[in-house]
């Protein structure tokens, strides 16, 4: 750091950190997809919610996340149209719809995401970018479905309501599958249940069913939390520990990094405790359509 000629680099990381980073190129959905290979990113759907922790296994929570892929696929009425799946993640569902005899079309801002779909489907067609920023005269009542599985939260709700209803056909149907916040107080992640179902009223469209799957992805979430818990925290306290007998004067140049990476993991898991999630949110498969 001392270096000269590392200052200018070094000025460079003091920078803010753009927004659009994190959905073009997001580590940590490569990390999930590197470690769960089966394509999915989603929670997963778990037929028997009552399976604690300590019994559940890797290979379950990729069952769950196939179970998942799977009743989206069934809630898929219109057989001969294009299908959007808007936020396709590693294209788990892709390859669901493509063994069905399904037309998908992948869409999705992320850079490594992108790779991905290009390799494993070259043949499916692509969309680079937000659903928000879709060519609108290139795909304007170009899908008979379109499916947001776990990315209807990052998106800007009345925005994405009209996009949605500007590419589906006349008669299609939206299937979303995602979690809500179910008060003002809980953290913000996810949209929240009244003003979504408010946004969809006034924009004209119904909701035609619902399941509150909450239960079914709370396995997967426990799971997470246990790990964490178990695991991740006292390895972080271990290789503090070590860093600070080994080596304190670097941990006592770094100990303020240390102490906010602590804090960060602390906040990770508090993500993942499934009493937080099951207080704060809900998780709903819904199919829509326009009035």
């Amino acid at each position: 750091m001392l270096h000269p000629r590392h200052w200018k680099s070094f000025a460079r990381t003091l920078g803010p950190v753009q927004n659009g980073h994190k959905a073009a190129d997001d580590a940590t959905l490569k990390l999930y997809g590197q470690i769960l290979p089966g394509g999915f990113l989603n929670y997963g759907y778990s037929e028997d919610p009552s399976v604690p922790p300590e019994k559940t296994t890797i290979d379950s929570i990729q069952t769950a996340q196939i179970r998942y892929g799977e009743r989206l696929a069934d809630l898929v009425v219109d057989k001969k149209n294009r299908v959007l799946d808007a936020g396709c993640g590693l294209g788990g569902l892709v390859g669901l719809l493509l063994q069905r005899g399904l037309h998908p079309t992948a869409l999705t801002p992320n850079r490594a995401q992108i790779r991905r779909i290009r390799e494993v489907y070259p043949a499916v067609p692509l969309i680079e970018g937000r659903l928000e920023n879709i060519p609108l005269p290139e795909f304007r009542h170009a899908f008979g479905t379109v499916i947001t599985s776990e990315s209807f939260q990052y998106m800007n709700l009345p925005v994405a309501l009209d996009v949605i209803r500007q590419v589906l056909k006349p008669g299609g149907r939206w299937i979303l599958c995602d979690y809500f916040r179910t008060s003002c107080a809980a953290r913000e992640s996810g949209h929240l249940w009244t003003d979504f179902t408010a946004a969809l009223e006034a924009r004209g469209w119904h909701i035609v069913s619902q399941q509150d799957i909450t239960a079914n992805v709370l396995p997967s979430i426990a799971f997470a939390h246990m790990f964490g818990t178990r695991f991740g925290l006292p390895a972080a306290q271990f290789a503090a520990e070590r860093l600070e007998r080994k080596r304190p004067a670097l941990n006592f140049l770094l100990q303020d990094v240390i102490g906010k990476l602590r804090s960060n993991l602390q906040s990770q898991l508090d993500v993942v405790d499934p009493v937080i999630f099951a207080r704060e949110k809900k998780y709903m498969t819904l199919v829509i359509e326009p009035r």
